[in-house]
């Protein structure tokens, strides 16, 4: 069982999360996985509640458990094992064997090709039955998406772009903005001021998205972590990419004009960018821990 949860933890390494900090550690022990949050890691973001940091938490437990499903364990995981330790996340435990299905392991070969594209968006639009099945993969890890208009993301971008920029993360997301906003992204976008503006190629063939829920609590921010897992593995299985944003709920006033441009979205989690790219040329991987640096060693 050592060595399953040993793949497992390897496999985690490879999830999404915030500036790739991985704020995550894992003690393997009495036949158990237990995984942490480790938020010195992010150490320097501007993160009171330790929202992405458990976000990319989940993010890594999906990673780890379909690794394991995929190897052909049942498992179960249980959320926040103990109340009194609100770093100590969840615990696997491996039942017993289990049969594959194709969809599983098709699934965690996805993990290797998997990763995060911040390239302009400039490929085939994503077609609406590709968006149903990446929907129901978020949707399936308790949380929901909600897919934005044009009209929606436009006021969005005029919202943020009057804020005031005071953390570097702000800037980067004023400069996602000027990609959205760019000559013919949103129709009526030139009449709209102050508007960022960018030269060069454009998201025109983006989906934009929001994940969201019913409350805003450490396991709910652990399911919308799972859910990006789930969501970003089914997109690159078709060919595309998910590109996560939290500045646009980080800020205030941009989570108040969502609300109010999407009545029926809950709790905010991440915003998210949905597109294929018009050449397979990518951005490189960006440096990772190894499977020991992530393990903790039990006492």
């Amino acid at each position: 069982m050592n060595e399953a949860f040993y793949r497992a933890v390897v496999a985690a390494r490879k999830a999404p999360s915030a500036h790739n900090m991985q704020p995550w550690r894992w003690r393997v022990s009495n036949g158990v996985l237990d995984l942490f949050a480790d938020h010195a890691r992010m150490a320097g973001l501007r993160e009171p509640d330790r929202r992405l940091a458990t976000i990319g938490c989940g993010a890594a437990l999906h990673h780890a458990r379909l690794t394991l499903a995929a190897r052909g364990w049942r498992v179960t995981v249980t959320r926040r094992p103990d109340a009194a330790d609100p770093v100590h996340l969840a615990r696997l435990h491996i039942d017993g064997a289990a049969p594959v299905s194709p969809d599983t392991a098709e699934l965690a070969r996805a993990i290797g090709l998997r990763h995060t594209d911040p390239r302009p968006v400039t490929g085939d639009p994503i077609e609406p039955e590709e968006l149903a099945t990446i929907k129901a993969a978020f949707e399936a890890q308790h949380v929901r998406l909600g897919v934005l208009r044009p009209d929606q993301v436009l006021a969005l971008t005029v919202a943020t772009a009057r804020a005031d920029i005071v953390e570097p993360s702000d800037a980067q997301w004023h400069a996602e903005l000027a990609l959205w906003t760019g000559g013919g992204r949103i129709a009526g976008a030139a009449d709209v001021l102050p508007l960022p503006i960018a030269y060069g190629e454009h998201d025109r063939a983006a989906t934009f998205a929001v994940l969201h829920g019913l409350r805003d609590q450490d396991l709910d921010w652990l399911h919308a972590g799972e859910a990006l897992s789930a969501g970003s593995l089914v997109a690159t299985r078709l060919g595309a990419s998910v590109l996560p944003f939290s500045a646009p709920i980080e800020h205030a006033g941009a989570r108040e004009t969502l609300r109010r441009a999407v009545p029926e979205l809950g709790c905010l989690y991440l915003m998210l960018r949905l597109g294929r790219h018009a050449t397979e040329t990518a951005a490189p991987h960006s440096p990772r821990l190894t499977a020991a640096q992530s393990i903790e060693r039990p006492r």
